[in-house]
């Protein structure tokens, strides 16, 4: 294929990854080499995968944060006393209170009991059993603080027992937090062994791809960098001036970056370049 044909291709796959690209986008790519439109266009593709795996980290812990609100509220209500009965643990009784909230409306264990109250016949009530033992008390408490990310610690116990709101219990130590992501990473293998469908172990082999690939290209560069800096040190480089800043080296011509190279050194440009990336 003539080099013509080529960068004109690799500039088509390019310019849908540019967002506010100025009108002579493609024209400005034409005067760069075939390998660096290759190296842009990887770097392009990198940087979606990063975005789109953050993207979905961050959608995946808001609806795990959402389910842990339902959750705990829901416990929570269930242990309220009203009118001498308490409501039902059953699925009917979380799904029609969740039903029951306002868009955009935040659940709690004070909103669902209002809410018990203001229409008691769309729920199932059961008489109230004897007080719930220690061992009872602490086993709720267990899975409350495991679902809300929050610290076992006895003060947080005092609070649960008080039936007090999320906000107000203190997070997990640095322990915990180990051994709870630790746990739930067994829990995650588990599920991809015994219950994940082929579609969900597709899905997250490409995750795991995508995730794996930005480390490594992450480490790739730092290595790159340190290696830079360990030679550059005893070189005697004058310092990079203010204005060759990451923008000024993205336009820079072969010769301009040839030159600043001899000048500054590679560790300095190759600091400026990744800047603000």
């Amino acid at each position: 294929m003539h080099q013509l044909d080529q960068k004109k291709l690799l500039i088509e796959r390019i310019v849908p990854y540019v967002t506010g690209a100025p009108g002579d986008v493609v024209q400005r790519l034409l005067q760069r080499s075939v390998v660096d439109l290759e190296t842009i266009l990887d770097d392009a593709i990198t940087k979606k995968a990063r975005v789109q795996a953050a993207e979905q980290v961050k959608q995946h812990a808001d609806e795990m944060r959402r389910e842990s609100r339902l959750e705990g509220s829901f416990a929570h209500a269930c242990m309220a006393v009203i009118n001498n009965r308490r409501l039902s643990t059953c699925d009917g009784n979380r799904a029609m209170l969740e039903s029951l909230l306002n868009p955009g409306e935040e659940p709690s264990a004070k909103l669902y009991v209002a809410l018990a109250e203001q229409y008691p016949t769309k729920f199932a009530w059961e008489t109230p059993q004897a007080k719930p033992t220690k061992e009872d008390q602490r086993a709720a408490f267990d899975a409350f603080v495991r679902e809300n990310n929050l610290s076992s610690v006895d003060a947080n116990f005092n609070l649960f027992k008080q039936g007090a709101s999320v906000e107000h219990y203190a997070g997990p130590s640095q322990a915990e937090q180990a051994a709870r992501s630790a746990e739930a990473a067994r829990e995650h293998q588990t599920w991809l062994r015994t219950e994940a469908s082929p579609l969900e172990l597709r899905a997250e082999a490409r995750y795991e791809t995508q995730t794996q690939l930005a480390a490594s290209q992450q480490a790739h560069a730092d290595a790159s960098l340190e290696a830079y800096k360990q030679r550059d040190q005893y070189a005697g480089y004058k310092p990079l001036p203010a204005h060759i800043d990451r923008k000024a080296l993205i336009k820079a011509s072969k010769e301009e970056l040839r030159k600043w190279s001899r000048l500054y050194g590679q560790f300095q440009l190759n600091t400026a370049l990744r800047a603000q990336q």
